[in-house]
């Protein structure tokens, strides 16, 4: 008997998503330091294998490593992580195929552990952008800068909530002040 070659390909993302579906918790628990799928496909009637994802944890379950592979086996894309005592992401930089890094992002938060500004450098470590982001007295993000690296500001979201605090509506503009975009929010009790 023959198994279609879509059927083999789906058996092995059902594996693929499994495999990552592990939940922080469960990692922790399991102490798992590290996670590998590695896809094996019949061909021809030849069995080829191959690598296809790989992740590491920290003590906490938090991924701190992250590495994808191209369905002919090569590298795709490799992501690391940091993390502060509040298991939120302080840094995240994505490398390219030879392993240089490609993007940083560092993430500073408040004692109310809210995201306050996010830092974007190129691979050299030159500033590509930084957002802002502000509060308003009940905690609910009341704005967004982004500014390019000589501090230009080339985005600004303004965030507006009903008397139950609830988002009501978003407004982008651009440097000049333009509106960029406009959601709106509504629900329905």
């Amino acid at each position: 008997m023959r198994i279609p070659l879509f059927l083999l390909a789906f058996f092995f993302s059902l594996i693929q998503l499994s495999a990552f579906s592990q939940s922080k918790k469960e990692v922790k628990k399991y102490k798992i330091k590290s996670s590998t799928v590695i896809v094996t496909e019949t061909v021809d009637g030849k069995e080829k294998s191959r690598n296809d994802s790989y992740q590491k944890f920290d003590n906490s379950g938090n991924v701190t490593e992250e590495v994808e592979y191209n369905k002919d086996g090569s590298f795709k894309k490799k992501e690391s992580h940091k993390y502060n005592k509040n298991n939120d992401v302080t840094e995240e930089v994505i490398y390219d195929e030879k392993g240089n890094v490609k993007k940083k992002t560092t993430t500073d938060y408040n004692i109310n552990k809210d995201k306050t500004n996010e830092t974007v450098y190129d691979g050299s470590g030159k500033l590509i952008e930084k957002t802002q982001h502000g509060y308003n007295a009940k905690g609910d993000k009341s704005f967004e800068i982004t500014m390019d690296e000589k501090g230009k500001i080339i985005k600004k979201s303004i965030y507006a909530y009903d008397k139950n605090g609830l988002k009501t509506e978003k407004k982008t503009t651009d440097a000049n002040g333009e509106v960029i975009s406009t959601k709106k929010y509504t629900y329905e009790y």
